[in-house]
């Protein structure tokens, strides 16, 4: 369990988001359904922090 004053900074989060997909991938055998729409989402939802 995380400490209640431990917050991650962004680069930490992304790190963190990187190494799991990049692992993830490995396994997929099929493309992600529906990739482009939850793509959209994240760079609305999140258009400050997400880079491409």
């Amino acid at each position: 369990m995380l400490c209640p004053a431990f917050q991650p900074t962004d680069d930490a989060v992304m790190k963190s988001v990187y190494l799991a997909t990049r692992e993830a991938t490995e396994k997929w055998s099929m493309p992600f359904r529906n990739w482009g729409i939850i793509l959209n989402q994240f760079l609305t939802i999140y258009e400050k922090r997400v880079r491409l």
